[in-house]
């Protein structure tokens, strides 16, 4: 097996190298991650931003090379950021109502394909919208959010996914492909699943965010009154503080709202509080050889999975892809929980670095169902 490197600005060869069977492979869509890979070579002709591609039988691996290092015996140690990293970069946003796939297509394009900064432009990214999903999203006025942003609350609020294929043609990388489309089903996975090892679920109920409440702003003409939302346990909310199936424990939160926010409450609380249903790490080793769950084939990240646990279903989301030294076996994560403390550093990282400004979601809710493997 092998590595390729592509110049980053126009997607031509470079160079090529051999891998060790140390690698490790991570995708994550909760923190930011390294790929390692040992090289079988003692230089290589790529530069720190260039492309790095690894095609496997069924699927390729992204990255964008990170870090060189020399090792004693005569190979070259790499580290790799996925591809998506380089979608962390802030771009205008204003209120949107209409196709949400066109407009995640469209500040893309505008970023990386019709850029006047040259060394920006990626004219070989091939984007591909693929469904068409109506909503509205409403930004304060002059706000900047980070594309990786959008594409993350898309995914959480209307089951907008984004895919990354290579594009080859006679013997060449000739694109990169950006599938955008809407999840349209969800997987059902249960725990007793004859190819999962090593299953382990770590649940905090006390950490999630189950109750938000909306104030009204001191110059509402209209609604003067504050709104409350819980969170049930089946995943709703409800307005009723009574309600069967709230937490036990109360961790709230709180916004402000004018009299124009008022009819949008409910889904910017449905928006708000889904988070916290995805507040578990579910971790497992899955053999790819089961025809039915293969990630990268079938299964991608950020897809919606029902995992039917030993006392409890879970409404998840894959979050973490993880190969190491062979493609027989996946490390999976579901949920956005995590229990490691370098991650955790990472995600108190995030949430600091976090600043996209007030936003209001109007979202459609879709029953969705999957196979049950």
């Amino acid at each position: 097996m092998q590595l390729i490197f592509l110049n980053r600005n126009t997607l031509s060869y470079k160079d090529f190298a051999p891998i060790q069977p140390d690698f490790e492979i991570v995708l994550d869509m909760v923190v930011s991650q390294k790929s390692t890979f040992t090289l079988n070579k003692k230089a290589i002709n790529a530069s720190i931003g260039d492309v790095v591609i690894l095609k496997h039988e069924s699927f390729s691996y992204i990255g964008i090379l990170e870090g060189i290092i020399s090792g004693d015996d005569g190979t070259l140690k790499i580290h790799c950021q996925d591809f998506k990293e380089l979608f962390n970069i802030k771009v205008p946003v204003e209120t949107y109502s209409g196709d949400l796939c066109a407009l995640l297509s469209s500040k893309i394009r505008q970023a990386f394909v019709e850029n006047e900064d040259t060394r920006q432009c990626l004219k070989y990214l091939d984007i591909n919208v693929r469904s068409s999903v109506y909503g509205k999203l409403t930004y304060d006025a002059d706000c900047l959010i980070s594309i990786d942003d959008l594409i993350e609350l898309l995914l959480k609020s209307y089951n907008i996914i984004v895919k990354y294929k290579v594009g080859f043609l006679r013997g060449r990388f000739t694109s990169i492909r950006i599938i955008i489309e809407e999840v349209a089903k969800s997987a059902k996975l249960r725990y007793d699943f004859k190819e999962i090892r090593d299953l382990s679920i770590s649940d905090s109920d006390i950490n999630s965010i189950n109750k938000i409440t909306f104030y009204p702003k001191k110059e509402n003409k209209t609604h003067k009154a504050a709104v409350s939302y819980y969170l049930l346990r089946d995943g709703g909310i409800s307005e009723d503080r009574e309600a069967e199936g709230r937490y036990e424990y109360v961790n709230a939160t709180a916004e402000y709202y004018s009299d124009d926010d008022y009819d949008s409450l409910k889904t910017k609380a449905q928006s708000s509080l889904c988070s916290a249903i995805s507040d578990h790490e579910i971790t497992f080793t899955l053999s790819v050889y089961n025809n039915v769950f293969i990630p990268l084939v079938n299964v991608f990240l950020g897809f919606y999975i029902e995992f039917y646990g030993p006392n409890k279903t879970y409404d998840t989301l894959l979050t973490q892809i993880k190969y190491k030294k062979n493609f027989d076996v996946c490390y999976l994560t579901l949920g956005e929980q995590r229990t490691s403390l370098t991650d955790k550093i990472k995600l108190l990282k995030k949430g600091i670095g976090s600043s996209g400004g007030n936003i209001s979601v109007s979202t459609t809710i879709t029953d969705v169902d999957g196979g049950n493997y």
